[in-house]
């Protein structure tokens, strides 16, 4: 919504209570208190995907279970909402990455940052990857960079690791970030930075050497992603949603409201239309939070096209 859209918006809908819409209607009663906003979600509890459960003394995360912080949007969320304190860095002491490989749990070699092997000895050292392996990982070294906008990460990680490393290393890494297929995956969306070094250093190991964060032990002996730039909710990432929706007014938001359509009437407000029976309600503006496939299927009957693409 355009900050001139907004200014004339009288009644705004936001559709989709997980973490997305949360913020979103946080964010436009920051921008104006007074504004009258309502958030539907169909679930019984806000948070989306995201729900913590305590269990035995142990706290499991059902999706994600931290964030990042050289994006600063999140921790900037936290410290508005005052929720900043609760916040929790990693533990130095555990800066390390398994995978499996041949049915053994086997240690990824220190020093190697998803792509970017900052030390080789780790490298040459390992059971993870064969002779021909290593050999194919150091030619990344002579690898002639190539001037691309984008990729795919796939893509990438072979061209410059060979597939040996890719698939024993590199794939289960960002596997565990991004729980997607590495070859749909964008290389510019997800880790530009690796991209970064090939334009900026013509390689991942020299562009990792030329790191200043190859210069510290403890970076030099973690693996896996940079784990001092994650945090997370000391309590569990429910608490987080939780302390966001405790900034709206109570009367804002309504749980077990599940939607079948939206429609734009004749003088453009939204026509909002319940699954349970209750009157349909008309907003002047609308912002939804849902999953793709979710907005496809409110926007079937009224925006076909924009209901396509979403799909």
């Amino acid at each position: 919504m355009l900050d001139g859209e907004f200014q004339q918006a009288k009644r705004v809908a936001v559709i989709g209570g997980g973490i997305t819409g949360l913020a979103a209607a946080h964010r436009m009663r920051e921008l104006d208190s007074s504004r009258d906003i309502t958030l539907f979600d169909s679930a019984p509890a806000l948070g989306g995907v995201l729900r913590t459960t305590h269990r035995d003394g142990y706290l499991i995360e059902h999706a994600a279970d931290n964030f990042i912080t050289n994006i600063p949007w999140a921790v900037d969320l936290c410290r508005r909402i005052g929720f900043d304190d609760q916040l929790i860095h990693t533990d130095d002491r555990y800066r390390k990455a398994f995978v499996v490989h041949k049915g053994r749990l086997l240690p990824v070699p220190d020093g190697f940052a998803l792509m970017a092997p900052a030390r080789m000895w780790p490298v040459i050292t390992t059971p993870i990857l064969s002779l021909r392996g290593k050999l194919r990982l150091a030619w990344e070294y002579f690898t002639p960079r190539r001037q691309v906008e984008d990729e795919s990460l796939e893509s990438f990680a072979t061209r410059r690791l060979g597939s040996e490393v890719y698939e024993r290393i590199v794939q289960p890494l960002v596997g565990g970030i991004y729980t997607a297929d590495p070859q749909q995956l964008s290389l510019a969306a997800t880790l530009p930075r690796f991209l970064e070094m090939e334009r900026q250093h013509g390689g991942l190991i020299k562009g990792a050497l030329k790191q200043p964060s190859a210069k510290k032990t403890s970076d030099k002996e973690s693996s896996g992603a940079r784990y001092s730039l994650f945090v997370a909710p000391r309590d569990g990432m429910t608490s987080f949603v939780s302390a966001l929706a405790a900034r709206l007014p109570a009367e804002s938001i309504q749980l077990n409201a599940g939607i079948s359509s939206v429609t734009r009437q004749e003088d453009d407000a939204w026509r909002i239309q319940f699954t349970d029976g209750r009157d349909a309600e008309s907003f002047s503006h609308l912002l939804l939070a849902t999953s793709a496939p979710t907005s496809s299927q409110l926007l079937a009957e009224d925006q076909p096209a924009l209901a396509s693409d979403l799909a």
